[in-house]
């Protein structure tokens, strides 16, 4: 098997992904069978640990599962690969530098320093073997670009080899253009524009957090490729507070009688 995310990023074509952050291999299973194109399982802010971590991307079975580390730390890189990730998020890159760490940290030898270790989910590349020969070409490394510094420097960030999309923060990026996530407004949307046109320009596919349906939609119509809409706990909620209004209309309506 191959890196759909991949496949279809180099064919152009949009890919849209959800966030999973429940240990029960129930509600993984489900995500994974679900028609998202990928998997996003977010160590950063969460108390997503490596064994937990390991449980969940296993319990994916064959679906494209990215992962944002924790911070742009080799061993974090090296550790979310080998537990089983198809591609990571990389947090607080605002240089080629910045950028550059995270690839090597991404990819073996000659062109990284990636430790070899194979990964839990080898078999989805054929085994072992296979996934030595594979994992650099296939595995994906998305930097996030969530300052002003980071897109002042997006040119230079945008030509490292190896940079195989990129994740806008939206929060992030907004408060340090001293906007709060309750106030974006026009400039803050202008900045992520910017950041689109940049891509585009140098053929790199954008992406970014956009939470929900809406600004996926926004985004992806204006020429983005990669977006995240919902999470698995957001859908339990959604799911039950419907059936809860359901339930309490019908009981008040009977008992009305």
């Amino acid at each position: 098997m191959a890196n759909t995310i991949r496949k279809k990023l180099a064919a152009g074509e949009a890919v849209v992904g959800t966030l999973a952050g429940l240990d029960v291999r129930a509600a993984n299973r489900a995500v994974a069978e679900s028609g998202f194109d990928f998997v996003l399982i977010d160590t950063q802010h969460s108390a997503i640990d490596p064994t937990m971590l390991a449980r969940m991307v296993t319990a994916m079975g064959h679906k494209d599962v990215v992962v944002r580390v924790l911070f742009n730390e080799p061993w974090l890189i090296n550790q979310a690969l080998d537990i089983g990730a198809d591609g990571v998020i990389v947090p607080l890159t605002e240089s080629a530098a910045d950028v550059e760490r995270a690839v090597e940290a991404a990819k073996y030898p000659p062109r990284g320093a990636r430790s070899w270790g194979s990964s839990l989910r080898a078999d989805k590349y054929g085994g072992s073997a296979d996934y030595s020969r594979a994992a650099n070409d296939e595995t994906l490394v998305w930097p996030q670009i969530e300052s002003v510094r980071s897109v002042e420097r997006i040119d230079e960030i945008l030509g490292v080899e190896g940079v195989d999309g990129i994740m806008v923060g939206p929060g992030d990026l907004g408060l340090t253009m001293g906007i709060l996530p309750s106030e974006w407004n026009d400039e803050h949307t202008a900045m992520i524009q910017h950041i689109l046109d940049k891509c585009k320009e140098h053929g790199v596919p954008w992406g970014m957090f956009t939470s929900t349906y809406e600004i996926a939609e926004y985004w992806l119509e204006r020429g983005g490729l990669i977006a995240t809409v919902g999470a698995d706990l957001g859908f339990l909620m959604s799911g039950l507070a419907e059936m809860d209004a359901r339930v309490r209309d019908l009981v008040a309506r009977v008992n009305a009688g």
